[in-house]
């Protein structure tokens, strides 16, 4: 995109009140070249954020290229005559563990409180965490939205910059009431030792951190990928509590514990104790503890504190889930490396290792303490292995280990599915990890939180509340590279990337193309192939000749997507035609060159994949045998061979592992899901074939098709890499992507091309001479920085229905 539209689309943004989204637009032109005009976009979007020292750095640039202009002049004397509202220093704590939930003091009174919260992260697309690149104005903009559909606590992972804090505390001083959750974030140590004197100093620190920074008393200095600056606002009285650490990995507390000698003893602190605890368990004890008597040694107030712990940890039995580690491995024809650290490697199929009880722990004094979990219905495979007979594994689950705590509160901080194109874990009555229409999501959302009211929790925080573009799920994760790239781009069937309520999506500011038959969508594509003769290879003069008959083949692109639109000369009949869409994705002397469907035709060139399309049941892509992941990643090679025998195969993941229960008498097969089979819909929101997971749209005499990066192979398409798995390296640079397309008749009732009686049974192709030489490649620039588009997903509706059903107050 050159510099002239980025410049309108950035001050396009600018007067949608898109600011945040005008900031990556700009990028795409600063620092690499100095324009006058992106840097007053880039200078005002942030001033409209209330970022005044970069909007500053921005207008000062642009009067480096013209002295004299006007707007950044005004815009600077602006930020001279700003001053910084005077916060109201209230320090006051609110809340407290009280029995069964968290209690609020309110008119003279204590009254149980239940969480409908929703956790925020950082990773805004184009960035990792640690950039911390979210503005005030847009916390602002976040925070009317999340409280419009009854969403009455936020969560946040750590420390975010001084803007948040400011923000919340604007937003408090209104009517309306947003409460928050601080997280505290720690990694684990290293060698499992959690009393290590490095690691000890380090989390004592993020704590202090964390407490000063909502009690706007803190002054943290610049720290790569930490947030910095000067905190003023004290957000006391919005917050509910503390929550510390992040989800400890079953191995790492076997670790400690067995460092320990595992010997069980008691603590009592000044606010916090626990009896006959596991050494893991005393050292969360103290640490909470430690975080309390700091809080009120320095501020004389308590919040309530809690610990991140999950299902994986829980103190429960679990009988579906086998504790015969080594035996389960073998069984799955696996040997297990005993010369490794327990933490290395991929060593879930036993997620019943350890536990950590906190219902041991007691408050003494101040806010008291509360049990956390991440709670998923689809992980670990036992919530709903171990409850086969229930109607809601889920729910029973949820009853059973509030039951353990007995009146303690219990908080499910994290709950939810995504709206991902593919599944990624599967669970027994649909609620996967991913696989979800937007519709779905938020049906399913709303139903898992019905759950969480409905057994006695505290509680639930939704995750999340935007798609995060640099998260990564196992399935997929392997096949980021470079890593360092994936905030650039977007994966849609990676389920981590998809579990917001507001939607994170390529392309401004709309989708590119909507799978809606609009010519307009594709003003700006390449048009690859267009055929200005009536010329085909074979006519059956059945009355259908014009359907099969190609007439143009267009493509485009964004950051999370390959468009195609193809055009036949008459109106589609699938019944009549077929057309096969071929793919080199690089390398054309390798691939299969063998077309299938009875087709009978070679492709001069090596293709790696292959489009079927057959109307709304039967379109599929397929990959050539030896590129496919799943039949080859413990190969240890993932290339394209040269082959002429049609090895063509759909694609598929493995989602679930077998496993075999604790006593080995029952059996719990794997899952395989297809990521082959092609969705019809529109993604147009008003149509009435809308589905948020559409792969391909067709009327009248066109065919559009919308193909996620990864479907293809791509490792990374910013910087146009490839998967090619082999001794010298995972991936490899590609020049583009060859595309032909093909047409037949097929035989009636069947997919297979009907027979022509000639060399092959093909009735026309894109280009018109199949050859080397004529098949064209399609290419794009790199990038850097992506450009994006929010939008409240329809899961954001349907859960704000539910919630609307659920009180505040018990």
């Amino acid at each position: 995109m050159d510099k002239r539209k980025i410049e309108k689309l950035g001050f396009l943004a600018i007067g949608r009140g898109d600011y945040q989204e005008a900031i990556n637009i700009f990028s795409r032109v600063i620092p690499r070249e100095k324009d006058l005009r992106c840097f007053t976009g880039f200078g005002i979007a942030h001033f409209k954020l209330g970022d005044y020292r970069t909007a500053r750095w921005a207008f000062y640039k642009a009067l480096e290229i013209e002295s004299e202009n006007k707007e950044a002049i005004n815009y600077i004397a602006e930020i001279e005559k700003y001053k910084e509202q005077v916060p109201v220093v209230r320090r006051q704590s609110l809340f407290r563990a009280g029995e069964n939930y968290l209690e609020v003091f309110n008119n003279g009174n204590w009254n149980r409180f239940f969480i409908k919260g929703i956790n925020i992260g950082l990773g805004l697309p184009g960035y990792f965490p640690g950039e911390y690149p979210v503005k005030k104005g847009t916390y602002l903009k976040w925070f009317e939205q999340i409280t419009g559909i009854g969403i009455n606590t936020i969560r946040i992972y750590t420390v975010h910059p001084p803007e948040f804090y400011e923000a919340l505390y604007q937003f408090n001083e209104s009517i309306k009431r947003l409460y928050l959750f601080q997280g505290i974030w720690t990694e684990l140590p290293e060698k499992n030792n959690f009393y290590d004197k490095d690691y000890i100093s380090e989390v004592k620190k993020n704590i202090k951190n964390a407490v000063d920074a909502i009690y706007g008393s803190a002054n943290l200095p610049e720290r790569p990928g930490y947030p910095h600056g000067k905190y003023n606002y004290d957000v006391s009285p919005f917050t509910i509590g503390f929550i510390f650490g992040r989800e400890p990995e079953g191995c790492a507390v076997k670790g400690f514990n067995e460092l320990m000698g595992r010997k069980t003893g008691d603590y009592k602190g000044s606010f916090l104790s626990i009896l006959n605890g596991t050494p893991f368990e005393i050292w969360i004890t103290e640490i909470c503890d430690y975080l309390q008597g700091y809080e009120y040694d320095k501020y004389k107030k308590s919040h309530p504190v809690s610990v991140t712990n999950w299902p994986t940890l829980d103190p429960l039995n679990h009988p579906s889930e086998s504790d015969k580690e080594e035996e389960l491995l073998l069984f799955q024809g696996i040997k297990i490396r005993t010369d490794i650290d327990i933490c290395e490697g991929y060593l879930a199929f036993n997620e019943d290792m350890e536990s950590l009880d906190v219902s041991k722990i007691k408050g003494e004094r101040g806010g008291g303490f509360f049990a956390t979990y991440h709670t998923y219905p689809y992980y670990p495979d036992f919530i709903h292995y171990d409850y086969p007979e229930g109607d809601n594994p889920y729910l029973t689950y949820l009853r059973v280990l509030k039951n353990h705590h007995a009146t303690q509160p219990v908080l499910t901080a994290e709950f939810g599915v995504p709206s991902s194109r593919d599944i990624t874990h599967w669970h027994r009555d649909g609620w996967h990890h991913g696989g979800h229409d937007e519709a779905r999501q938020g049906e399913i959302n709303g139903l898992l939180m019905k759950a969480i009211y409905e057994s006695g929790m505290a509680g639930g925080i939704l995750f999340s509340w935007f798609d995060e573009w640099f998260k990564k799920n196992w399935l997929f994760s392997p096949y980021y590279i470079p890593v360092e790239r994936k905030p650039f781009w977007f994966n849609l069937q990676d389920a981590e990337e998809n579990y917001g309520l507001l939607a994170a999506y390529p392309g401004y500011p709309e989708k590119k193309v909507n799978l809606a038959g609009r010519r307009e969508d594709w003003a700006n594509a390449v048009v690859l192939y267009e055929k200005r003769r009536e010329l085909m290879i074979y006519r059956f003069d059945d009355g259908f000749d014009e359907a099969r008959r190609l007439k143009r083949l267009s493509v485009q692109h964004d950051e999370g997507f390959l468009y195609l639109l193809i055009e036949t000369n008459g109106r589609i009949d699938f019944t009549k035609g077929n057309y096969i869409i071929g793919m080199d994705t690089g390398y054309s002397e390798t691939g299969e060159f063998l077309f299938p469907l009875r087709t009978g035709l070679l492709s001069p060139i090596g293709l790696k994949f292959l489009i079927h399309i057959a109307g709304k049941e039967k379109s599929r892509i397929l990959v050539s045998q030896s590129y496919d992941k799943y039949l080859n990643w413990t190969k240890g090679e993932i290339k394209p061979n040269t082959s002429d025998q049609g090895g063509w195969v759909t694609m598929q993941n493995e989602t679930n592992k077998r496993r075999l229960s604790k006593d080995g008498k029952r059996f719990f097969p794997s899952y395989v899901f297809s990521m082959s089979n092609l969705r019809f819909g529109s993604l147009d929101r008003q149509s009435p074939f809308y589905n948020s997971l559409a792969d391909i749209f067709f009327v009248d005499n066109i065919v559009e098709l919308r193909i996620p990066w990864t479907l293809i192979n791509f490792t990374d398409p910013s910087s146009k890499m490839v998967l090619w798995k082999d001794k010298d390296g995972v991936a490899r640079k590609t020049a583009g992507v060859k595309i032909m397309v093909v047409s037949y008749k097929p035989e009636e009732g069947y997919l297979f091309a009907k027979s022509t009686g000639v060399e092959n049974n093909i009735t026309d192709t894109l280009p018109e001479r199949l050859i080397p030489q004529d098949i064209k490649t399609y290419p794009w620039d790199e990038w850097d920085t992506p450009i994006y588009h929010t939008y409240l997903k329809k899961s954001y509706y349907k859960y704000g229905e539910i919630l609307s059903n659920i009180p505040d107050m018990k």
